[in-house]
């Protein structure tokens, strides 16, 4: 599935408005009113909005769309959180990422530095790794189509054997009092397993994250001294 890059546009727009309309799309976008209605129209046969009249909206959370569209959402924010957790990059160490669309922005860094090895659930990274050429070990496990990541059982026994160097995760919601939680309990106990076992974690939060609490607790930043939040 590819986008132009106007329906890449109409995506953005609806994730910092909630809601568009085809007239405003087509004075800001130059294109006709027929042109916008067509996007909207593939958009909706994709799964990525709901048409509604007059316009489009998100359908639900835009953290539940594929992972290549998630990267669409909040970019200017989550290449500042990759530039910000370069700092901790160094030669000669083991990385894990999880299924993240942010920590795909800290991949092109990575070849600035010597003898990195990268452990991911990921084959979404994994693909944006390959010219890089950076050694990458997958976990294993069952094959999630939307974030394009490998979960489950088999995957999370993998992780329990490794401790990598440096885990950078990012996920759903920080809670004001600092509780790092997910909505999904696979996506959540790989988080966990991975913040447990690095010896030292950052997580890479944009701010539609803040202020946000779901079902499964990954850890309570206080309660870990070697957990590292960067927001934007």
């Amino acid at each position: 599935m590819n986008l132009n890059q106007r329906q890449e546009d109409i995506l953005k727009l609806l994730e910092e408005k909630g809601q568009v309309r085809v007239a405003d799309l087509s004075k800001g976008l130059y294109a006709s009113e027929m042109t916008i209605r067509r996007d909207l129209k593939f958009l909706e046969s994709e799964g990525l909005v709901a048409r509604c009249h007059g316009g489009a909206l998100p359908i639900g959370n835009h953290l539940f769309f594929p992972i290549k569209y998630r990267m669409l959402a909040n970019e200017k924010q989550k290449k500042a959180l990759a530039l910000s957790a370069k700092k901790y990059l160094r030669d000669d160490i083991t990385i894990f990422f999880n299924s993240s669309s942010t920590c795909a922005f800290l991949l092109p860094y990575l070849k600035e530095y010597k003898n990195i090895k990268v452990i991911t659930n990921s084959l979404y990274l994994v693909s944006l790794l390959a010219p890089f050429h950076i050694p990458c070990t997958l976990t294993g496990g069952e094959y999630n189509e939307a974030e394009k990541c490998l979960c489950g059982g088999i995957a999370e026994a993998f992780l329990r054997d490794v401790h990598p160097d440096i885990s950078f995760l990012s996920c759903e919601g920080i809670s004001d009092d600092l509780e790092i939680t997910e909505s999904q309990s696979q996506m959540a106990q790989i988080a966990k397993i991975a913040c447990k076992n690095s010896k030292l974690t950052i997580f890479l939060m944009d701010s539609s994250k803040m202020g946000s609490q779901y079902t499964h607790s990954i850890c309570r930043v206080s309660e870990n001294k070697n957990v590292v939040v960067i927001t934007k």
